[in-house]
């Protein structure tokens, strides 16, 4: 199959999407019209459902917490291979299931809008960023759902940060889901998970680990651990980030 019948196919595909889930007027979460797309892709009526993740949180790893503390008890007490962690939705209810849908529907529109919310996260910190890189999915994966959705993420959002996106990471393992297993399991699974890709990285490079949920960041600072010692700093950056039910050191 030639890479042109590909491309065209794609824009095909972009063209049927758009008119179905047509951009810059529909609520992401209730699909109602809006007139504000570009300040904010959601209505007012489903903001309500408090799903952003602009209340108290850890400054590390984003979790929202509940008492006055700056850092949560986890990154307190395990080591952390990233200074910062962006994430504007808190992974429940409408934000959960438009995820689901995002990478289980094939709903990859929805890739421009959450890019556009980390944006807006990131564009108030002040960090400029050298390169942006994602967490990818397995061979067997990746061709089962027919694309990656940290990867579409990351590209949009590599658009709109005016940095070039490259793949550093390469997953060698394929085993039991992370959602599956408790904190500890999680841990231990994604040891030897992820290789470096042989993408070039620099001392001086600011780089940012995209990925679509962050709920342990057992996969995430796995990933940041390869490149940790060999870039001047990495942040990561997610759609959501999921509450941890329990603490575990």
């Amino acid at each position: 199959m030639s890479n042109k019948f590909v491309e065209f196919m794609k824009k095909v595909g972009n063209f049927f999407s758009n008119l179905v889930f047509p951009e810059n007027t529909k609520c992401i979460f209730c699909n109602r019209d809006i007139e504000n797309f570009e300040e904010r892709p959601f209505c007012e009526s489903c903001e309500k459902d408090g799903f952003l993740n602009n209340s108290h949180r850890c400054q590390i790893c984003a979790e929202p917490i509940g008492n006055e503390a700056s850092v949560c008890d986890v990154c307190q007490k395990n080591k952390r291979y990233f200074k910062r962690a962006f994430s504007p939705f808190i992974y429940e209810g409408k934000v959960r299931s438009a995820i689901l849908a995002y990478k289980d529907s094939n709903n990859r529109y929805l890739a421009k809008p959450f890019a556009k919310m980390i944006f807006r996260e990131i564009e108030l910190s002040g960090i400029k960023f050298d390169k942006i890189t994602y967490v990818p999915l397995s061979k067997t994966k990746l061709k089962r759902r027919g694309f990656d959705q940290a990867k579409l993420l990351a590209e949009e959002l590599a658009i709109l940060l005016n940095v070039e996106c490259v793949c550093l990471f390469e997953k060698v393992k394929d085993i039991k889901m992370q959602k599956e297993l408790s904190y500890k399991e999680r841990q231990e699974n994604t040891k030897g998970m992820y290789k470096l890709s042989g993408a070039k990285i620099s001392k001086s490079d600011k780089v940012l680990i995209v990925d679509d949920i962050i709920t342990t960041c057992s996969t995430i600072n796995e990933c940041a651990r390869l490149i940790e010692k060999r870039v001047c700093d990495v942040y990561v950056a997610s759609i959501a980030r999921n509450k941890l039910l329990k603490k575990h050191p």
